[in-house]
C-alpha cells in the first residue's frame, strides 16, 4: 500500500483556544488532500525546571526529512528564543516544504491571518458606540506581522473617522502581560493621559490590562473601555468580561496546508469552510451581548474538559499506576484508565529499546537527546480493547507500522514525549475522534503520569536487583564468588531436610587446602589468595547437578548436594578435583603446588541424625586424609 505523505507540525501550548482552532483547520485540510498529521508536542512547556524542559524538547529531535515530508511551524506559542533558534538551525538544513504561522524566518514560506479587518472593526465599535476619540491600541513587538497589522486596523479607523492620529497612540509590547502592566502603570501614575479606550492585539494583554487598571482605582468600562483579540476563555469569563475578537485561525490552518499542497504539486487547492472571524462584544466596553455566549461556552467547556477533570480526579491514577512490579501489569493498568480522555480513538506507548537500563553514547549514564534507531511499540489502546503485542519498528518511521489499518482515512495523531526530567523514556502517541479534544490538557497531564510511573518502576526495579545483590553478596565469598559460611549454613539445611523428606542421598564433602600458611610466608598473600581460588574453581566446576559449594574457613571448603547417586558418579567427582590440581601443577609453573586433604561421605539419613552428625563424620575423614597426605609429604 503507498503511504500517503505527512506533514509534521511544531506546536506547544495546544491548550488554548488560539492554537486549538489552527489545527482543527490543519486536520479538515490535511482530511480532504489526503495528507496524515502528526503533531510533536511540547506538552508541558515550563521555564520553571531545565531538566523537565530538555526532556519535553527532544521529542522534537524525531522531526527530519526523513521521517516528514513537509513541516507547519507554529513558533508563537513556544517559550524561549534559544530553543526557537535551535528549531530554526534544525529545520533549515531540510530540503522539504516548510511553513511558518505568524512568523517570518526568511528560510521557509510564512502566513498570517488576516486580521486588520477585525480590529478595524472593534476600532470603529470604540468610536461610534461608545463616541471614543481618545484610543491607544496595545500590540506586540515592532515589525512582527501579527502586531503590524493589528496595529494597521487600529490605524485604519481612526484615519476613517478623522481622528488625529500619531505613533504615541501605539504602543508595542510583547504579547504578554509585561507590556500591559506597564502601560497600566503609565496611566495610573499619570505619566501617561488617561484615554478613553485600549485596543488589544490579545487577550493576555487585555485581560491583565483590566485587572491592573482596576487595582488602581480605574474602572472599566466607566473610566476606560478596553478590548482584546484571540475570543479566549480567559477573556469572557474573566470580570469584567473582555470584549474581544474570534479570529480567523481555522483560516489559518487551512491556508498552511494549502501552501504546502502548492509546495508538494504546484497546483491550488479549494479551501474548506469554517467559522468566520467575528466581535464578541462584553462588559469591558459597556455592552453585554455576551452573556449567552457564555453559557454556550461554559457548557461546552463542561462536556469537553470538566466533566473529564472531574473523571481524572476522582480515580487515582497516578497511585493505581504504581502499583504494579512489571512493564507487562503497568501496561494492562494503564487500559484502566482511558475513560478519563474524551474523544480518544487510540492511543500508543513506543519505548526506546532498553528503556529502563538505557546508557547515552557520550557516557553520562542515560539517555537525555534523541531516541534509539530501534523503538518498541509496547502498547495500543483502541475501543476495541488493549493490546501488548511487542513490535520493534525504525524510529525515524515514528508512527509504528500497525497503524496501516487506519489508513483508509487520513489521520491526526499528537505525539508527546515520555520522560522523566531528563532521562528519556520514549513517547505516546494519540489519535482523537477530533482535534477539539486536545483543548483539554488532561491528555498530557494522563501521560505524564506513565511518564511517573514508568520511572517508579524502574527505580523499584533497580532497587530490588540492587537488594538481591546485596542479599547475595552477604551469602557469597568475595574472593572466589562461591557460597561462605553464611551462605552454606543457610542451604546446606535446606538440602539436607529435602533428602530426608525425599528420602535421597545426602553427599557431603569436606577440603582443606593443603600448606596455605606456607604459600603466604615463603610467595606471598597474593600468591596464597591465588592458591583459595584454584581449590574453590575445582570443587565448583566438580559440581555436576546443582550442589552446593562453599569456602567455610580460610582454606576449608564443602560441597553438600542431595540426589540419587551411584558410587561411581561420587569416585568421578572426587578424581574430578585431584585431576584438577595435578592439571594445574603442570601447567602453572609456580614455584609451589596446590593440593587439598578430601573427606566425603554419601548416603540416606538416617532417622534421628541431625546435620551436624554428617558434618563432624566429614570433618573426620577430611583431617583423617589430612594427616595421611603430610606424612607422605615428610617421607619424601
Amino acid at each position: 500500500m503507498k503511504k500517503r505523505k505527512r506533514i509534521a507540525v511544531i506546536a506547544a501550548d495546544i491548550y488554548n483556544e488560539y492554537v486549538n482552532r489552527i489545527l482543527n483547520g490543519i486536520s479538515e485540510q490535511a482530511k480532504q488532500l489526503d495528507y496524515d498529521v502528526m503533531v510533536f508536542l511540547m506538552a508541558f512547556d515550563s521555564d520553571s525546571s531545565p531538566a523537565i524542559q530538555k526532556g519535553e524538547e527532544n521529542i522534537l529531535t524525531l522531526i527530519n526529512d526523513r521521517s516528514a515530508d513537509a513541516i507547519i511551524l507554529m513558533a508563537g506559542n513556544i517559550s524561549g528564543q534559544n530553543l526557537i533558534e535551535h528549531i530554526l538551525n534544525r529545520l533549515s538544513a531540510y530540503d522539504i516544504p516548510i511553513v511558518s504561522i505568524d512568523y517570518d524566518f526568511g528560510f521557509c514560506s510564512s502566513i498570517y491571518a488576516t486580521d486588520a479587518d477585525l480590529v478595524e472593526q472593534v476600532t470603529d465599535h470604540f468610536i461610534d458606540h461608545h463616541n471614543c476619540r481618545d484610543l491607544l491600541c496595545l500590540t506586540g513587538p515592532y515589525q512582527n506581522v501579527p502586531a503590524m497589522t493589528r496595529a494597521e486596523g487600529f490605524r485604519r479607523s481612526l484615519e476613517k473617522h478623522g481622528i488625529a492620529y500619531d505613533e504615541n497612540n501605539i504602543i508595542y509590547g510583547d504579547f504578554w502581560k509585561s507590556a500591559a502592566i506597564e502601560l497600566a502603570d503609565e496611566i495610573l501614575s499619570g505619566k501617561r493621559k488617561k484615554p478613553d479606550g485600549i485596543v488589544c492585539a490579545n487577550d493576555v494583554m487585555g485581560v491583565t490590562l483590566c485587572s491592573s487598571l482596576i487595582r488602581g482605582g480605574i474602572k472599566v468600562p466607566d473610566d476606560i473601555i478596553i478590548s482584546g483579540y484571540d475570543g479566549s476563555d480567559d477573556a469572557i469569563q474573566n470580570i469584567p468580561s473582555l470584549t474581544t475578537i474570534f479570529p480567523e485561525n481555522t483560516a489559518l490552518g487551512n491556508q498552511a496546508v494549502l501552501k504546502i499542497h502548492k509546495l508538494f504539486t504546484g497546483e491550488d487547492a479549494p479551501p474548506c469552510s469554517g467559522p468566520e472571524g467575528h466581535i464578541i462584544f462584553a462588559q469591558s466596553c459597556g455592552c453585554s451581548d455576551s452573556i449567552h455566549y457564555l453559557v454556550r461556552r461554559r457548557e461546552k467547556m463542561n462536556n469537553n474538559v470538566q466533566r473529564y477533570e472531574h473523571f481524572y480526579n476522582r480515580s487515582g491514577m497516578l497511585e493505581g499506576l504504581m502499583e504494579p512490579d512489571t512493564l507487562d501489569e503497568l501496561l494492562h493498568k494503564i487500559g484502566w484508565y482511558t475513560y478519563i480522555i474524551n474523544g480518544l480513538e487510540s492511543y500508543m506507548l513506543c519505548l526506546c529499546t532498553n528503556w529502563d537500563n538505557i546508557e547515552s553514547e557520550d557516557g553520562n549514564g542515560f539517555l537525555r537527546y534523541g531516541y534509539t534507531p530501534v523503538m518498541e511499540h509496547r502498547l495500543t489502546i483502541e475501543k476495541n480493547g488493549l493490546s501488548t503485542k511487542y513490535t520493534e519498528f525504525p524510529a525515524d518511521d515514528i508512527i509504528p507500522p500497525e497503524t496501516d489499518k487506519y489508513s483508509d482515512e487520513p489521520q491526526m495523531y499528537f505525539i508527546i514525549p515520555v520522560h522523566h526530567l531528563e532521562r528519556c523514556f520514549g513517547y505516546s502517541i494519540f489519535r482523537f475522534n477530533s482535534p477539539e479534544r486536545t483543548i483539554s490538557m488532561l491528555f498530557a497531564v494522563w501521560n505524564r503520569d506513565i511518564s511517573i510511573a514508568l520511572e517508579f518502576l524502574r527505580v523499584k526495579t533497580k532497587l530490588i536487583s540492587i537488594n538481591q545483590r546485596i542479599s547475595l553478596s552477604s551469602v557469597r565469598d568475595a574472593l572466589t564468588g562461591i557460597y561462605n559460611r553464611k551462605g552454606f549454613k543457610k542451604y546446606s539445611e535446606i538440602i539436607f531436610d529435602k533428602a530426608v523428606a525425599e528420602k535421597k542421598k545426602l553427599f557431603l564433602l569436606f577440603a582443606d587446602l593443603d600448606l596455605l600458611k606456607s604459600i603466604n610466608d615463603n610467595y606471598g598473600h597474593i600468591e596464597g589468595d591465588n592458591a583459595i581460588s584454584i581449590v574453590a574453581n575445582a570443587l565448583n566446576t566438580a559440581c555436576p547437578n546443582n550442589e552446593i559449594c562453599a569456602r567455610i574457613g580460610g582454606d576449608e571448603f564443602a560441597i553438600i548436594g542431595s540426589g540419587d547417586y551411584s558410587d561411581s558418579e561420587i569416585e568421578e567427582i572426587v578424581s574430578y578435583i585431584r585431576d584438577y590440581f595435578i592439571r594445574y601443577n603442570r601447567s602453572s609453573q609456580k614455584a609451589y603446588e596446590i593440593g587439598a586433604s578430601i573427606g566425603w561421605i554419601c548416603e540416606i539419613p538416617v532417622p534421628g541424625k541431625e546435620l551436624s552428625d554428617y558434618l563432624n563424620y566429614a570433618d573426620k575423614l577430611m583431617y583423617a586424609d589430612k594427616l595421611s597426605r603430610r606424612k607422605l609429604r615428610e617421607k619424601h
